[in-house]
């Protein structure tokens, strides 16, 4: 999802970034706890029967399921932000803050769109200047990536265009 900022105090615009997300924290909280509940009840009478060793195997999965939805949830709240002002280009990537900051000279600045040789794969949305190129919008679809792409070019050419 993308967010765009017009005439900001420090920069002329501001795009904010953020993968498109089904479920809040509560939510995906109220899935697991649902699914462990399943789980447990589900495997609360071949405990009862005996069989004891079916427990220990339905906590490593729960745990495990559990610390892969952590794990999606925290790069689902992952953040980027570009600014660009007058005569740079901030780059900043986090959760709850920057984590990572790039400052590019917009004058140097290119953007560049590489698609990727296999079909499958999407492509990469690169900010070059002075050698280095910073990824960004790794987590948006094809489409909004595309459009960010035009939009950063003419955003750094001084065109005018519309959202």
């Amino acid at each position: 999802m993308i967010a765009i900022e017009y005439g900001t105090k420090e920069c002329q615009f501001c795009y904010v970034l953020r993968p498109n997300r089904s479920l809040s924290w509560r939510q995906n909280l109220w899935f697991l706890a649902g699914l462990c509940a399943v789980t447990l009840i589900g495997i609360a009478p071949l405990v009862a029967m005996g069989f004891w060793p079916v427990l220990p195997f339905a906590g490593l999965e729960l745990l495990l399921v559990g610390a892969g939805l952590y794990r999606v949830m925290c790069r689902c709240h992952e953040c980027e932000v570009i600014c660009v002002a007058a005569d740079s280009i901030r780059i900043e990537r986090g959760r709850r803050g920057p984590r990572q900051r790039w400052v590019i000279g917009r004058a140097w600045a290119q953007v560049v769109l590489r698609a990727c040789p296999h079909r499958w794969y999407p492509s990469r949305l690169l900010i070059h200047a002075h050698g280095h190129a910073v990824e960004v919008g790794r987590f948006l679809v094809e489409e909004e990536r595309k459009k960010l792409a035009q939009d950063l070019t003419h955003c750094l050419r001084g065109q005018v265009f519309e959202p």
